[in-house]
């Protein structure tokens, strides 16, 4: 997903929700095959900063073919702090 188009769909979807989009994190690219209740504890199980996200909603992105999964976490996200991203898939 393009990194533009990724922000506004957190920025947007944060506003539905009234959730601070400093707290959150936009996972793109999750297979149609994977089970939604499955996504949260791989999450979770990924990294120790993601150990207590929760997650807000998925929603089906058609230009990527895959979901994007809304995930809140207990504090602000220091971007520069962690990777851009994360090796593993889901």
């Amino acid at each position: 997903m393009i990194c533009i188009m990724a922000l506004h769909l957190l920025e947007d979807w944060c506003k539905r929700m009234n959730i601070d989009p400093r707290n959150c994190l936009l996972v793109t690219g999750v297979l149609e095959a994977v089970d939604e209740g499955s996504i949260e504890p791989i999450l979770r199980s990924s990294t120790e900063y993601l150990c207590k996200c929760k997650m807000r909603g998925r929603i089906f992105v058609r230009e990527e073919g895959a979901f994007a999964v809304l995930c809140e976490l207990p504090s602000v996200v220091f971007w520069g702090s962690h990777p851009n991203t994360w090796g593993g898939s889901i």
